[in-house]
């Protein structure tokens, strides 16, 4: 698999409609996870619950216990049924294999693909 540049800009897609955009920080020293500011499109309020439910759950697990992350990845699983994925505008980049959080207009994720 090639590693593939960071974009400054991704947009966040679910299935075939655009949640949001964005815009990435540089200088990222928290590698391999990144960040950014999130610009949320209309069709993000459909999945917004899930979002939110999902941060909820993983922030919850202080204690790392195994039913919960089973429950964590319900949430996650049904957040990316339709396929979540992180892309660019012109297509060069495209991130298929993430995991996000949300949080208002926060957004971090990793990736395989970078």
């Amino acid at each position: 698999m090639t590693k593939q540049q960071m974009p400054e800009v991704l947009d966040l897609v679910r299935g075939n409609v655009l949640l949001g955009t964005i815009e990435v920080k540089k200088g990222d020293a928290d590698l391999p996870w990144r960040s950014g500011l999130f610009r949320a499109a209309p069709e993000y309020e459909s999945v917004r619950d899930l979002f939110e439910r999902e941060l909820e759950m993983l922030q919850a697990n202080t204690t790392d216990d195994s039913a919960q992350w089973d429950d964590w990845e319900e949430v996650h699983a049904e957040l990316h049924e339709p396929g979540l994925r992180l892309r660019d505008k012109d297509g060069a980049f495209n991130a298929d294999e993430i995991i996000i959080h949300i949080n208002g207009t926060e957004a971090w994720w990793r990736s395989d693909e970078e």
